[in-house]
């Protein structure tokens, strides 16, 4: 089970999304993996969700969603089908986003269609990639290509020849397990030719949930140092020490042993606590 201090951080992230969301007139859904919405349902164990949450999130927002019909697998359509039952009831507008193009004043918001999740057919489905352009300057949001490891994703972000890139690592935390080595020497392969070609390529998700992801992206810190570029986690991008606390659960659990009161919850019957809070 997580540490309570990977509760304790889920729970300051809610209130930093929710912080942002509250100055935010336009909220972004790239897929529906539930780590990446807030869906309208309770799970205190993997999530912290509520429904209450998932209305202060999304009200009178304008929502700009992955289609929940088309390149998508079952679980996904099922959880899009139910968050846009939910979602329509409080944001100002839900708007299938899917291969089109927004403007908010002078900036604009380009959705390229879906790339794969992963690897082609992967059976995870595919990811809304996000285009943020204003004054001159462009953001691509990549998350979940999971390296990238597939060459029409690479294509798409190398096109858009973008000044920032913010996206997913490959899980190397799977390695030897449920991965063979080809997925990671492909991935490490295009994000070394992603980094000699974007000036800040921020990385994020699966690669930080294996104590070793500084280490397997040093190849691309290289790659990218030699042409004046830099490769990052979102928290070095913010001037802060990077913390992934999952990867480090382990030792969590032997440096700061949990009191007898979360111990006892985490041995609670599975219905039980899944509709209990963690006491943190």
């Amino acid at each position: 089970m997580p540490h309570p201090q990977e509760y304790r951080a889920r729970n300051e992230a809610r209130e930093r999304i929710n912080a942002a969301g509250a100055k935010a007139k336009v909220v972004t859904i790239s897929h529906y993996h539930n780590d990446h919405h807030t869906p309208n349902y309770i799970d205190p164990v993997w999530l912290g969700s509520t429904p209450e949450l998932s209305e202060k999130t999304y009200k009178g927002k304008i929502i700009l969603a992955k289609d929940f019909r088309k390149n998508i697998n079952t679980a996904q359509r099922r959880r899009g089908w139910m968050f846009k039952q939910a979602a329509e009831k409080w944001a100002e507008k839900f708007e299938v986003a899917d291969g089109r193009s927004f403007e908010f004043g002078r900036t604009t918001l380009r959705f390229p269609p879906p790339v794969p999740h992963g690897e082609d057919e992967s059976g995870l489905g595919w990811v809304l990639p996000c285009i943020v352009e204003k004054s001159g300057e462009k953001l691509v949001f990549a998350p979940d290509v999971q390296g990238p490891v597939t060459e029409e994703t690479v294509k798409v972000i190398l096109d858009e020849k973008p000044d920032l890139l913010i996206m997913g690592g490959p899980p190397t935390y799977l390695q030897g397990f449920r991965i063979d080595e080809e997925f990671f020497r492909t991935a490490l392969r295009h994000m070394e030719k992603i980094a000699r070609e974007v000036q800040t390529v921020v990385i994020d998700h699966h690669v930080l949930r294996d104590e070793g992801w500084y280490k397997f992206l040093e190849p691309v810190r290289d790659s990218a140092g030699k042409m004046g570029h830099q490769v990052v986690t979102a928290a070095d991008l913010l001037g802060q020490e990077p913390s992934p606390l999952e990867c480090r659960r382990k030792t969590l659990y032997e440096e700061e042993k949990p009191d007898k009161e979360f111990l006892n919850w985490t041995k609670l019957p599975k219905d039980k606590l899944n509709e209990t809070p963690p006491p943190i």
